[in-house]
């Protein structure tokens, strides 16, 4: 009886159809547009290791592929090596299948019944990505950004963003702007447009293009995006803070005598850069002076004819968080005093 039950168990492997062992696994790779009957690089079966001859007679040998979408490939065997191979049968496309879980049959005379078919390996084929996308950004192709110039600098004013639909390198994008302008400036790795001068007194808007650039070979640029950046002058919403009611009427602070109006101002913005220009409502000429604090000690000037309130030395917001002024403007008319409180 013991040895009835064991002769049962010795047969059971070799009157069956399909091995119970561990089948050996096989892995390989194509490019994807890869025109149909390439070769699937590095995936070479040795017959020796899936032992062919323990199923059937090598002259009555085929094989067959299953799995999903097995007919995507064929399976051949090159007599001259002893290996079996796997070639395409159609062209791929990684986005829409980037990899297969296959599974080799062996069959004996012919593979038309599914009873004579032993499976005898496992196969993977990752269908590799080729650069064939160009990046495009997300939204509207043009940008139109309306930005006061008293906007800190380094501040990110807008991200820009685009997608690639490839993989790995071909994926990864690199932005540039053109032309190059000294007010904003594209970080290459993020999209981010940042201002990188002070646009204070800027008498027109500021025009770019954006692009995006791909790192995969050859590389792909998508189209550009056109980025408009109007500067919204502080001296047009003073106005309307002093209650003028005349803030669309010039860009120029247009104000009465003593009034007070007050002014943020950016740490970093570059000597050189006017801040205002003082226009009195009361007479269409004057004279400007200040008078508080002194000129010495001052890290503003202001124009004599033009009224300009121009920075002439460096700011710090720790050691003098606000600075008072006092400027005197005069006509034939009297003299009056107007108090500015930049932040």
């Amino acid at each position: 009886m013991i040895w009835g039950v064991l002769l049962c168990c010795l047969l059971t492997p070799a009157a069956g159809h399909q091995t119970r062992e561990r089948l050996p696994f096989f892995h390989g790779h194509v490019f994807e547009n890869s025109p149909s009957a390439s070769k699937v690089n590095g995936l070479s079966i040795p017959m020796r290791r899936i032992d062919a001859q323990k199923w059937c007679p090598l002259s009555g040998m085929h094989f067959k592929l299953y799995g999903n979408d097995s007919d995507d490939f064929r399976a051949f065997a090159h007599h001259k090596r002893g290996n079996i191979m796997l070639k395409t049968s159609r062209v791929l496309d990684r986005e829409a299948r980037s990899e297969y879980l296959l599974r080799l049959g062996l069959c004996c005379q012919t593979c038309a019944s599914e009873s004579v078919v032993f499976e005898v390996a496992s196969v993977k084929v990752d269908v590799l990505d080729t650069n064939d996308h160009e990046p495009t950004f997300r939204g509207a192709d043009a940008v139109h950004i309306t930005l006061d110039d008293t906007t800190a600098l380094r501040s990110v004013v807008y991200r820009l963003e685009a997608v690639d639909a490839d993989s790995g390198n071909n994926a990864e994008l690199t932005y540039v702007s053109i032309p190059k302008n000294g007010s904003f400036y594209v970080v290459p790795k993020t999209g981010e447009v940042l201002l990188v001068d002070s646009i204070l007194g800027l008498p027109s808007k500021v025009k770019f293009y954006v692009f995006a650039r791909d790192h995969g070979w050859p590389p792909l640029t998508s189209r550009s995006v056109v980025v408009t950046v109007a500067p919204q002058r502080w001296a047009t919403r003073a106005a309307e803070v002093a209650g003028s009611g005349r803030g669309g009427r010039s860009p120029r602070a247009l104000i009465d005598p003593g009034t007070a109006v007050s002014l943020n101002v950016s740490e970093d913005a570059s000597i050189g850069s006017v801040i205002t220009s003082l226009s009195p409502t009361r007479f269409p000429s004057a004279a400007y002076e200040l008078v508080y604090p002194e000129s010495e000690s001052s890290p503003v000037t202001v124009g004599r004819e033009s009224g300009d309130i121009t920075i002439s030395r460096r700011l710090d917001r720790e050691t003098e968080p606000f600075l008072e002024l006092t400027v005197k403007i005069q006509d034939k008319r009297g003299v009056y005093y107007s108090s500015i409180n930049p932040h």
